[in-house]
């Protein structure tokens, strides 16, 4: 988009800064309006009498303050910003990206925010595009100087750099709005209601009824200037903020829509006309198709009609929006930025301004190379407007290959031109240029060429066939290197020590990828990983089973899915994903049900590799006295050799007894050969073998409430299902399992497999993080065995921010990172990324340790824990005369929020007991205390004073003894209390556990 935006680095959908206020974000005192008195709001948080409370448990960092409505001129004199308002000229497209289904949307002065149906809240200004959160089941947006979210449980506000600031309980809100000019947002309810919510702090400003809420469920609404307008089926109402009627209209057709003018009220009608009217007076009409109205406008209203996009005046004259394609979904009012959509994608377009004034313009480079002797030109719109600017540019010791430089900046942004020189006859160069009324020249030495770069492949996994890696290129030379690419990707300019990492992903089998740049001879980065990264070895085993092994014998991991025909019979076959370690093996224990010569087929589907075993003989049917396989592995039992089954059913392969007849239904239990290892995941196979010829249907469950389903089994066939698991003690018990058919139980008993040690233990717990997409990773980190640093966690196929720790037995870590991912199961697949870096490791060697990721709702996180709170008493704690007081300090001393905090005390001379600063389940930010009063009477002298404090955060609890001794007059001073705390805190789990896939 060289054309039409502003330069890559100001593009796109990077994360916001929350410190930042490029979004608008005006910095303010935190203070509250003085004339607004706090309304308590059924369902709302509660809302401290301090200045800065927010209503609920956060704070805005980059607080703003409405505009003005009328602004001063240099004069002093006030200028209602309506008069200055002009309706643009002509528009340029800034910016064109994907876009699912829109949810909602909704603008402001100088942003358009937009939710879409997969929950993206994303902002847009002419210069950038931000994703604000992302929330499920949005029902409608709005946006002024904050960005509010409206779902069917809670109205959220955010920041424009995507900082949450408040969030308010909503029962059955049907629409948001917001007027930037009086700091107001309106939420419709579906009891026919308006709640008026202060924008700033979400405090409640007042409530009244939806004007005709009897004839339409879902009136047009707008907010503008201090009014809110409600059209509802042929009725047209205009209220102030407080619900006092300023002006109530009959209109003459049912309405789709309204919007708001200086002055004016506009409706679009069902038949297709537009019109507008001044307090109770019809002022014009406009005949024609109009399909969408803008919600407000200051000289203008953006409208659509017979499929064109028009600005409409407050008279009622009509101006092409010159540029502009698409059905508009927002437009702000000062018809600034116009935001349409078609087909999957939308367009944002920003109207142009004449303002060469307005453009600053400088010379990046210091030193051109010969071998791509290029000047970068950085030209800057300094305007509140998209400008059109033309730049020239002239040279002394070389020639300029175009003279002239054109580009449409958008407001605030800065475009970067490229300016090729030639004919280089000095050692060095002035280059002069000039936009408008701005100009500069810069000397520029003309550098020998001491380029180097370093190209290293960097490969992640082999999912079905398909390679994932990533190619990491760095400047080490002592100059930069323009027009790197890599593949198909560019990259651009690379600094001295800049390096970049693309991803990307080949079909195997992958080779060398090339990777060019301007003066560098041509580089490959090697990836090669074969067709066929598996091998697999079949086995038949004389009790009866299959052995098969599938090996990986290339360094990074592979996931694919394997095949198996003629197992358990001759018409038998099942699939079932699989995923290999680097440099590893995955075994797999089949039972053959049926004797006889046939040819059994495994093969994987992504490998592109199978094998064929011919059997003479295998049966897993054995006599009913027998058990069955009585005589196989059991429970704790040798696993080592081919795959065993473990905790096998007691009913082996005796039938289930139910109804008239026997059904011969049995289960199995299946674990890889080597024992389950500390942190490390393991997968647990429970096959459930149908011996007769019909069809069966039976209930699966197990007792831990983590599995139950209704399956089908067919006729001499199998169900197979698989879970992972991380044993995280020396010791993992599995739960039982049963089968239910028709009355009858079959079961496999709880199972207890011994665990060895593993090296790095990690356990993993992802998080919300709603400051930015994704989430954020809590990684405890242990060594069972040699000293590890940890370099980035992995979930989803996505890496974590960098981790700098390093792991030894006595030294473990506890780590929080973020990452671009957000895990929608309870529970997903993870893995570690360390070196060993103790005596027994390969220098070098990156190892990967398979893991799992467990949502936060799983363990509950670290929110609810009190191992972050510190308990003190404080220094004016002291008794005198027989009566006093104790203040306790609970301070959170962690990185997290502890939230759910509540303290109780009692004992003998407990009189009273109270929150001094704070409430029961309060919510304690990194930092922050909460402080309880003890009140004590009837303290004598001589006796021991003790008070027992609680305090308890979620399912843990801190015990805090506070006691002095009084002396003959009955008194204790501040520095003469003890206190003896002792943390019970909740439990961790002793593994880690998917569902049965």
């Amino acid at each position: 988009m060289d054309d039409a935006g502003s330069d890559s680095e100001e593009w796109g959908d990077s994360p916001a800064d929350e410190d930042s206020d490029a979004w608008g974000d005006r910095a303010g005192d935190g203070s509250a309006d003085p004339g607004s008195e706090p309304v308590d709001v059924p369902g709302a948080a509660d809302v401290s009498d301090e200045p800065d409370a927010t209503a609920t448990e956060e704070v805005a960092q980059d607080d703003g303050t409405p505009d003005e409505t009328a602004h001063a001129d240099a004069d002093g004199s006030e200028t209602d910003p309506a008069e200055e308002a002009t309706v643009p000229d002509r528009y340029v497209q800034v910016d064109a990206f994907d876009m699912p289904e829109v949810a909602a949307a909704d603008a402001g002065p100088g942003v358009i925010a937009v939710a879409t149906a997969d929950g993206r809240i994303d902002l847009i200004t002419s210069g950038d595009r931000r994703r604000v959160t992302r929330r499920d089941g949005v029902i409608d947006v709005a946006v002024a100087d904050r960005v509010y979210a409206l779902t069917d449980t809670e109205l959220e506000a955010f920041s424009h750099a995507g900082s949450r600031v408040w969030g308010v309980d909503v029962t059955d809100g049907r629409s948001v709005d917001a007027d930037p000019e009086d700091d107001r947002v309106y939420v419709r309810t579906g009891d026919g209601e308006f709640v008026v919510l202060e924008g700033r702090t979400g405090i409640e400003a007042g409530r009244f009824d939806q004007p005709n809420a009897e004839v339409a469920e879902s009136p047009a609404v707008a907010a503008a200037d201090g009014r809110l307008a409600v059209a509802s089926w042929s009725f047209l109402t205009v209220l102030d903020s407080s619900g006092d009627l300023l002006d109530e209209q009959t209109l003459s057709g049912a309405v789709t829509d309204v919007g708001l003018l200086p002055g004016r009220a506009v409706v679009s009608l069902k038949d297709g006309q537009l019109v507008g009217y001044e307090g109770d007076e019809r002022l014009w009409g406009v005949d024609g198709d109009v399909s969408w109205l803008a919600d407000a406008g200051i000289a203008a209203l953006a409208a659509r009609v017979a499929g064109s996009d028009y600005a409409v005046d407050t008279d009622g004259d009509r101006r092409p929006l010159d540029g502009v394609s698409g059905t508009p979904i927002a437009a702000t009012p000062a018809l600034d930025l116009v935001c349409t959509v078609g087909s999957g994608t939308a367009t944002v377009y920003a109207a142009v301004g004449q303002g060469d004034e307005s453009v600053g313009v400088r010379i990046e480079s210091e030193s051109v190379r010969p071998a791509d002797p290029t000047v970068v030109l950085a030209l800057t719109n300094e305007g509140d407007r998209a400008v059109e600017v033309d730049a020239t540019v002239e040279s002394e010791g070389a020639e300029v290959a175009s003279s002239t430089v054109s580009a449409t900046i958008d407001a605030d942004a800065t475009q970067r031109r490229r300016v090729s020189l030639q004919n280089l006859s000095a050692e060095e160069v002035t280059v002069a240029a000039t936009a408008g009324e701005a100009s500069v020249e810069r000397t520029l030495e003309v550098q020998e060429e001491t380029t180097a770069l370093r190209v290293d492949a960097v490969l992640d996994g082999v999912e079905n066939g398909v390679l994932s890696a990533a190619i990491e290129v760095e400047n080490e030379g002592e100059s930069s290197v323009t027009g790197v690419t890599v593949g198909e990707r560019t990259v651009g300019t690379l600094d001295p020590g800049e390096a970049e990492r693309v991803p990307f992903e080949q079909d195997l089998p992958s080779g060398a990828v090339a990777v060019r740049a301007d003066g560098v001879d041509p580089l490959e980065a090697g990836t090669a990983v074969p067709t066929t990264p598996t091998a697999i070895d079949l086995e038949a085993e004389s009790d009866g089973f299959l052995s098969v092994t599938l090996r990986n014998e290339t360094p990074v991991a592979v996931d694919d899915e394997v095949t198996v025909e003629g197992v358990p019979d001759e018409d038998g076959s099942f699939s079932m994903p699989v995923s290999i370690p680097a440099n590893g093996a995955y075994r797999l224990a089949l039972p053959v049900a049926s004797p006889g010569e046939r040819s059994v087929t495994v093969e994987t589907s992504g490998g592109r590799v199978s094998e064929r075993l011919s059997l003479a003989r295998c049966s897993l049917l054995g006599e009913p006295a027998t058990g069955g396989d009585a005589g196989r592995t059991g429970a704790g039992g040798d696993g080592r050799g081919a795959t065993r089954s473990r905790g096998r059913s007691s009913t082996g392969s005796r039938p289930v007894a139910g109804g008239d007849e026997a059904v011969p239904v049995s289960m199995d239990r299946q674990f890889p050969s080597e024992p389950p290892r500390r942190g490390v995941v393991f997968e647990e196979r429970l096959v459930v073998s149908n011996e007769s010829a019909e069809p069966v249907e039976f209930e699966l469950r197990t007792d831990d409430g983590a599995y139950a389903q209704r399956l089908k089994v067919r006729g001499s066939g199998q169900a197979v299902g698989t879970r992972y698991h991380v044993p995280l003690e020396s010791t993992l018990s599995l739960p039982r399992v049963e089968l239910e058919h028709e009355g009858g139980v079959a079961s496999l008993p709880e199972t207890d497999l011994s665990v060895d040690d593993g090296g790095l233990v990690a356990t993993i717990t992802w998080r919300r993080d709603d400051a930015r997409d994704g989430g954020e990773l809590s990684l405890s980190l242990e060594s069972d065995e040699g000293t590890w640093e940890v370099e980035d966690a992995v979930v989803g196929g996505e890496r974590s921010a960098p981790i700098d720790a390093r792991v030894g037995p006595d030294s473990p870590a506890q780590v929080t990172v973020t990452t671009p991912y957000t895990l929608r199961d309870e529970v997903g697949k993870a893995f570690v990324r360390a070196r060993r870096v103790d005596s027994r490791a390969a220098e070098g060697d990156v190892q990967q340790i398979n893991t799992l990721v467990v949502h936060e709702s799983v363990t509950d996180g670290d929110d609810d824990r009190v191992d972050d709170l510190s308990v003190e008493v404080e220094s004016d704690s002291r008794v005198e005369r027989g009566f006093g007081s104790v203040f306790l300090s609970i301070t959170n001393d962690g990185s997290r929020p502890v939230a759910g905090v509540s303290v109780d005390a009692d004992g003998s001379h407990v009189e009273k007991a109270m929150y001094a600063d704070g409430d029961d389940g309060e919510t304690i930010a990194p930092g922050s205390s909460l402080r309880y009063l003890v009140d004590l009477e009837g303290v004598e002298a001589g006796e021991e004073v003790v008070v027992d404090a609680e305090v308890t955060a979620g399912e843990a609890a801190t015990h805090a003894t506070v006691s002095a001794v009084a002396d003959e007059d009955g008194a204790v001073e501040s520095g003469d209390w003890t206190l003896d705390v002792e943390t019970d805190e909740s439990g961790g789990p002793s593994r880690l556990s998917t569902q049965y896939e």
